[in-house]
């Protein structure tokens, strides 16, 4: 008997791909008071998220078996130092101190952003991300010839869990804009060196 012809047909997203500079990593210190605000590393350059893990590899007498077997989920990230980024020292002391950190990658692009509606009824705007508690495998730290930069791994205990990050328009743009308007005479020196640089965004 001949086989049944099957087609299931086939499936395809088209559309502009997400931009690496709209992937965000937020860093907490674990011994942070509840209620602390997240800290978005500056001068962030670039960072990788790795979904690793190992696998049992066994031939037998009937074939390779493969079965999985560890989670060893990693992210990695490398930023300029900025004087007054709390992200460098969150992960200075966490290494210091044999503590974890707190991490979200989240993905800031309103195509996949969000609804969420707390006990009040009020609407909030939230974004996919990926939360995990990480152990610091190692913070270097490059004095070249050009500007001081950070780069550190974080071994993701368990693995990565799936939820939403909630920023609104205000905070994006207070986020992404490295200075506001002013008038003249406001302000005196440039920008950056005589100020710590430190943006304190409201929470929701």
């Amino acid at each position: 008997m001949a086989d049944k012809f099957i087609d299931n047909g086939v499936e395809q997203t088209k559309g502009n791909p997400i931009l690496a500079k709209m992937i965000w990593y937020f860093l907490q210190a674990t011994n942070a008071p509840v209620g602390s605000k997240a800290v978005l590393p500056a001068a962030q350059t670039s960072g990788t998220l790795t979904i690793g893990g190992d696998s049992i590899d066994e031939q037998t007498k009937f074939g390779r078996v493969v079965l999985p077997s560890t989670n060893e989920d990693s992210i990695d990230l490398e930023s300029y130092v900025v004087p007054g980024d709390k992200a460098i020292d969150i992960i200075k002391n966490a290494k210091h101190d044999g503590k974890q950190v707190k991490v979200w990658r989240v993905v800031v692009d309103d195509r996949v952003a969000e609804t969420e509606t707390d006990a009040d009824g009020k609407a909030h705007k939230v974004f996919p991300a990926d939360f995990g508690y990480g152990v610091v495998d190692e913070l270097e730290l490059d004095d070249g010839d050009d500007m001081v930069s950070a780069s550190y791994t974080l071994n993701i205990l368990d693995k990565l869990k799936t939820g939403t990050f909630p920023l609104t328009d205000e905070q994006i743009a207070a986020l992404k804009d490295m200075y506001e308007f002013e008038r003249p005479g406001e302000t005196t020196g440039d920008f950056g060196p005589e100020t710590d640089g430190t943006t304190d965004v409201p929470a929701l």
